[in-house]
């Protein structure tokens, strides 16, 4: 995509503050001098088999993008596709679970379109606002950075687990399903009081792909510590057993070729099984923000106050921009 939009005209308006060009989470547009609006649209194939839960988690994966740059969800736009022959009652659940989000957000729903699909489509199209000095964007990570994330990788194994095995650990699914479900609203609150101002989210483009936009962005390269990655229970053995998401061919073909792998010796099976966790793509993953030291413990100390357990997984250090380091 990007080199698809490289070969369109650029924008000129001076109100696009935040536009496709640094492949941000979400566009932010000046309404006045104290009042931005943030818009993003996002969907979701299903990722669960339960219609409500899967409602729940298209929604928060959506809003996750406002939330990112540092804004509030204020309306939304449901963009649905179904078959004409489908259980009406699973579109029925999938609204009802979407819709339980979106007012937990403080959000509303103001409209929606469906269409027509063999393959059951949901998302939502979002804006909120944000004061325009205080906007987060995935551009202004510096040097000397700490990588904070707010939740723990292995969701897109999960979902690929419950349509390929039978055996899903039991645990996993429940912290799984509560970190897909749970929004990004607090832990957005806690960057924004923390004065962060570099952040995105990690979603379709995994870890990797994610970090690297957030490192190309901002002219410089990152280090991840391989042993701070968070993670879901049990889906390094559900990677070995070889159950592997789809999204972590397309993602290390995209971004793959950006990734310095630190290790001395060989990747033993279970690092192996981790580097493919780190491409998979997310759903409604957590907010990654570069933090500077003079921020992280007031950063840590805001998400303790919504019960955030988030790991310092990395640095952001001068070199190469775009760079990823990876060190086993």
């Amino acid at each position: 995509m990007a080199q698809v939009l490289a070969r369109l005209p650029k924008q000129t308006d001076p109100r696009l503050l935040v536009g496709t060009n640094t492949a941000d989470d979400a566009g932010v547009y000046l309404v006045r001098p104290d009042l931005a609006l943030v818009q993003t649209v996002d969907i979701l194939t299903p990722v669960v088999p339960d219609p409500f839960v899967f409602g729940q988690i298209a929604a928060a994966n959506s809003l996750s993008d406002v939330y990112a740059m540092g804004g509030e969800p204020v309306t939304v736009l449901n963009v649905i596709g179904f078959p004409a022959a489908g259980n009406r009652d699973w579109l029925v659940e999938i609204l009802r679970g979407a819709q339980t989000k979106v007012l937990e957000a403080g959000a509303c729903v103001a409209g929606g379109h469906t269409f027509n699909d063999p393959e059951i489509k949901f998302g939502m199209a979002v804006t909120g606002t944000v004061d325009p000095d205080r906007i987060v964007t995935n551009a202004r990570a510096r040097p000397g950075d700490r990588l904070v994330l707010t939740k723990p990788l292995g969701t897109g194994t999960l979902s690929q687990a419950l349509m390929t095995i039978d055996d899903v650990p039991a645990e996993l699914f429940e912290q799984g399903v509560a970190a897909m479900t749970k929004l990004n609203r607090d832990a957005a609150r806690a960057m924004t009081v923390a004065g962060v101002r570099s952040a995105t989210d990690v979603t379709g483009f995994g870890l990797i792909g994610h970090l690297q936009e957030m490192a190309l962005a901002s002219g410089v390269a990152v280090r991840l510590f391989a042993d701070r990655i968070p993670l879901l229970p049990g889906v390094l053995d559900l990677i070995q057993r070889g159950v592997l998401n789809p999204g972590i061919a397309m993602n290390e073909a995209s971004f793959g070729r950006f990734v310095k792998t630190l290790v001395r010796g060989e990747l033993t099976t279970r690092q192996q099984a981790l580097r493919n966790l780190l491409y998979e793509s997310q759903n409604s993953g957590g907010l990654l923000m570069a933090v500077s030291e003079t921020q992280y413990q007031g950063l840590q100390s805001e998400l303790r106050k919504y019960r955030i357990a988030a790991s310092n997984l990395g640095e952001v250090i001068a070199g190469l921009a775009g760079e990823v380091q990876l060190e086993f």
